[in-house]
């Protein structure tokens, strides 16, 4: 009889389990340096007045979409709010492991995009689902290089796209049967990262004491950035100006 040990592989319940265990470690250990930490809270301006945008025209399918589609490149509030920017920091103080069972969600509705902007730590779930009687085939991009490519033929059709996100970056977002929509995946090596909601507020919750570059991205109105320190166990605020370029 042959009794060498690796003739012995892990079953797939064990595997599970010892992700798990792995899982749990993580978390405690994020729980623990949490006391340590703070949060950057702030809030993403567009000081200019609101863009004179012309209306999308739709192209195709115009029996459901419409003929034409407000244009969502800004969507800003009474305040000033700006909404649909990614803040995140440049350079994150640890790699903290992706929680494999959280799910991200995009979903096809009245032929556009939503959420328009995402941001989500790889080793998370995506999935992409078609609200809409439509074929749609969402089609992302990563430096010009296809990523996913999803065909959703009918009504409630849900697609996985977690195994095809292997780098982190901006996704770009297009449907080959609908050549306006447009929506942005940002895929992060680190948990550090917010998008602002519908009044440009936005919240970075357990960062470690230290010193940081932040970022603020809008897939038109560019790039800000600004050093922020953040004390143990303390909160600082932040505030990002966007203008016409």
């Amino acid at each position: 009889m042959d009794f060498r040990l690796n003739s012995i592989s892990p079953s797939n319940a064990v595997k599970t389990q010892l992700l798990r265990m792995a899982l749990v470690a993580a978390w405690f250990s994020t729980t623990l340096n949490a006391a340590d930490a703070g949060s950057i809270t702030g809030n993403v301006k567009f000081i200019d007045g609101p863009p004179k945008l012309a209306p999308v025209k739709v192209t195709k399918d115009q029996d459901y979409c419409g003929e034409t589609l407000s244009n969502e490149t800004y969507l800003i509030d009474s305040n000033s709010g700006l909404k649909n920017v990614v803040v995140f920091l440049a350079a994150a103080p640890s790699t903290a492991p992706a929680d494999p069972e959280k799910l991200n969600l995009i979903e096809n509705t009245g032929c556009r995009y939503a959420p328009r902007v995402i941001g989500m730590q790889k080793g998370e779930r995506l999935r992409v689902k078609n609200n809409d009687p439509k074929l749609h085939i969402p089609h992302s991009y990563l430096n010009e290089k296809t990523v996913f490519m999803l065909s959703l033929p009918f009504k409630n059709t849900i697609l996985d796209a977690t195994q095809k996100i292997r780098d982190t970056g901006i996704l770009k977002l297009v449907c080959d049967t609908h050549a306006w929509m447009l929506g942005f995946v940002h895929v992060f090596d680190h948990p550090f990262f917010a998008v602002t909601d519908e009044n440009g507020a936005f919240s970075i919750p357990n960062v470690p004491a230290g010193t940081y570059t932040v970022k603020a991205w809008h897939e038109d109105a560019g790039v800000r950035s600004q050093e922020v320190t953040v004390v143990e166990s303390g909160d600082v605020y932040l505030n990002f100006d966007f203008s016409k370029q």
